[in-house]
């Protein structure tokens, strides 16, 4: 079996790398940039293009790319339209793929990627989905081959998965960079709030999140949520109000 990685990004970096490491043959790498395509392919091996036309043939396709790109990276690209083509998008429908190849699904591993920080495939659930019987009983050990933690899921429910993981992950980062920046801006360490924030993840896996609420919103401390937003501006401060208000909406709709 030859796989052909379409895509040198950190989730394409990271599929690469861990195929590579399961012995799975890898019959190159592109990328339209074609210095990213070197140095991905350097990494394990294997030839790389920035010339599309020149993809070789392989039994599976993954394209990895920034989800409005899919469909102009494949648009001209020799893919054989027999073989197994499949994206990695959490929110992108699995029919953007129809005109490039008979045989296509989805794999979306939902989790973060850095090229710098090393995962865990064994705890990353992935979610596929394949246009017929025939192409999901080939996607679907393929699939083992990244993580043991295999899910079917439709493009409206990959959807929602995504939507998930944005409000889990990209925003909840985002407030980490908020106390970042507000920590050491005055002086005081961003590992003061490791023990804090490593607590609320744990209750978090206890416990539906709302039921663990605590701070000024929750026990509507109107004097402290005043205060606060006095020693903010901007963005800063239109992100405290609207979060307080979804935290105090969530706890009335809970009764917590």
């Amino acid at each position: 079996m030859k796989i052909f990685i379409i895509g040198s990004g950190n989730v394409a970096t990271h599929i690469a790398l861990r195929l590579k490491s399961a012995g799975v043959e890898i019959a190159g790498i592109y990328s339209k940039t074609l210095e990213n395509a070197k140095t991905l392919a350097d990494k394990i091996d294997v030839p790389y293009t920035n010339d599309k036309t020149k993809i070789p043939n392989a039994n599976i396709y993954i394209c990895s790319v920034k989800d409005d790109c899919i469909t102009d990276v494949l648009t001209g690209a020799s893919i054989n339209k027999e073989s197994l083509l499949v994206h990695t998008a959490g929110s992108v429908n699995m029919n953007v793929l129809e005109p490039f190849s008979e045989n296509i699904g989805v794999i979306y591993p939902m989790q973060t990627f850095s090229k710098a920080k090393i995962v865990d495939w064994n705890k990353i659930p992935l979610y596929i989905e394949a246009n017929n019987t025939d192409t999901l009983a080939k996607l679907q050990p393929f699939a083992i081959k990244l993580s043991p933690i295999v899910h079917i899921a439709t493009s409206e429910q990959r959807k929602i998965l995504h939507l998930a993981a944005v409000f889990a992950c990209n925003f909840t980062n985002e407030l980490y960079a908020v106390a970042y920046r507000l920590m050491t801006e005055n002086g005081l360490s961003f590992e003061s709030l490791f023990p804090l924030m490593e607590e609320t993840f744990a209750k978090a896996k206890l416990m539906p999140p709302v039921k663990a609420q605590t701070g000024p919103a929750a026990r509507n401390d109107v004097k402290v949520m005043e205060m606060q937003q006095g020693l903010l501006k901007g963005t800063d401060k239109e992100i405290y109000k609207l979060l307080s208000k979804a935290i105090q909406r969530e706890c009335m709709m809970y009764d917590v």
